[in-house]
């Protein structure tokens, strides 16, 4: 980001609006508010000379728009594409085909990145060789960007799960956050007896199930090297968390949907979701206008939302949480013009004018004060959620770094088998296994289980 802009040729492209196209569904955002000043410049040049065209999704535009603004002469040199992300990784193999076509920088979650890192797709450039070492160690969340010692991506937003409370029913029913999952399933079985109908989250989907058993270090899919996959779902780490859950389900303080089934925001709406665990952009994306609406008495969600670390294993050292989005910026090994692309990238990533006022958890750890200024006053909130929310976003499980293939939609299948076939979670780790094993071995993995 900090480089000045220097003139070394005569501008010979037009620059170009960015186009449309469908848009992926992704979790609630808010676009940054947008300032106009760059960081103090250093000694580095921009190359004026060469174009670059970058993928996005409506909501970055903003930030493209600002740094066009700060850095005069840009406008003519950057072309900004809204995309569906999704397509990214088909699209690069399309380009590799035709030897043309390349995005040169893209925004995009790291599971993205993860499948255009391998052989086949070969499109990232190691930013260890653009950006320097003393910012890179700057940014949270890096584990999901590095694959085999190469930083293929840097963070835009962290989104870690947390811990969700309601205060003012823990308050009232007099029961103490828990600590730990051991105290969670303690906790279920006193609402179970003494309140229920009330719950301390869901499991319906693949978000959710990530919520426990990467929580839990179980190695569902860990990614060993560029080759090796582990999936072992007999590990005792998969088996707490499969214990945990059903021990849930069973005492039924434990909804067995997505986040956003209309069933649960239903129980939302109620006001009968005690606890979740979620990602930490759904207090003010979810619980608030979701969950809590016009049409729900300031006096239920009037500072009533509380939030608090990650939970953890009583055995293990320190907590590890899963994270539901965040997204990140990458950029191609193909592009003519690596230094705009780079100061771009550092730019959208560290500027503080461009995230005064976001509701965004940055990943850039200089600007993570400024969320807890944007969201701390927020009459949802109980106390400040941002200390919570900072130690979660530390302690992102390093099982967060996604093979080449989704998880989601296998594990989704898998919890909806257990609930249509009437059996145990832990009956149906199984599931997993059988699942994952061939889409790993059609990315070219080993598949081991120890």
């Amino acid at each position: 980001m900090k480089r000045a802009l220097t003139v070394l040729a005569v501008l010979a492209f037009a620059g170009c609006s960015g186009t449309t196209a469908s848009a992926t569904p992704q979790a609630p955002v808010s676009t940054p508010v947008t300032g106009t000043s760059a960081a103090p410049a250093a000694a580095a040049t921009i190359d004026m000379t060469d174009p670059i065209t970058v993928w996005i999704d409506q909501p970055r535009q903003p930030a493209i728009d600002a740094y066009i603004k700060a850095h005069p002469g840009t406008d003519k040199l950057i072309k900004s594409v809204i995309v569906d992300r999704e397509q990214f990784p088909a699209k690069v193999l399309l380009f590799n085909n035709t030897g043309s076509g390349w995005p040169d920088v893209t925004f995009a979650e790291p599971r993205l990145v993860a499948r255009v890192a391998d052989n086949a797709h070969n499109y990232p450039l190691d930013l260890t060789t653009v950006i320097p070492a003393d910012q890179l160690a700057n940014y949270d969340g890096q584990s999901n960007c590095t694959f085999n010692g190469k930083v293929f991506c840097v963070r835009n937003d962290l989104a870690p799960q947390v811990t969700y409370y309601n205060k003012t029913l823990m308050d009232k029913f007099g029961y103490t956050v828990p600590t730990t999952f051991e105290d969670m399933q303690a906790l279920s079985d006193k609402v179970a007896a003494e309140h229920p109908g009330y719950l301390l989250g869901t499991l319906g989907d693949g978000w959710s199930f990530l919520s426990f058993f990467e929580a839990s270090g179980c190695p569902t899919a860990q990614v060993v090297d560029a080759g090796t996959l582990k999936i072992d779902m007999t590990d005792p780490t998969c088996v707490r968390a499969a214990n945990l859950v059903d021990h849930m389900i069973a005492n039924k303080t434990l909804w067995n949907t997505d986040y956003f089934d209309a069933s649960f925001v239903k129980q939302g709406n109620a006001d009968k979701i005690l606890m979740l665990i979620a990602p930490n952009w759904a207090a003010l994306g979810t619980f608030k206008g979701t969950y809590y609406t016009d049409k729900t008495p300031t006096t239920i969600t009037s500072h009533a939302l509380g939030v608090a670390a990650p939970l953890k294993w009583a055995a293990d050292a320190t907590a590890q949480t899963g994270a539901m989005g965040g997204a990140a910026w990458t950029i191609s090994q193909h592009t003519k013009n690596v230094s705009l692309s780079a100061d771009l990238v550092e730019w959208v990533t560290q500027n503080a004018d461009l995230w005064k006022g976001t509701t965004n958890y940055p990943s850039y750890k200089p600007l993570q004060p400024l969320f807890q200024t944007a969201v701390a006053s927020d009459p949802i909130f109980a106390s400040d959620p941002y200390p919570a929310m900072k130690t979660a976003a530390g302690e992102i499980s390093p099982l967060d770094n996604w093979p080449r293939f989704d998880l989601v939609a296998p594990f989704t299948t898998v919890i909806k088998d257990a609930y249509s076939k009437k059996q145990t979670v832990l009956a149906t780790l199984p599931e997993v296994t059988t699942a994952l094993t061939p889409l790993a071995e059609a990315q070219g993995y080993n598949v081991v289980s120890k």
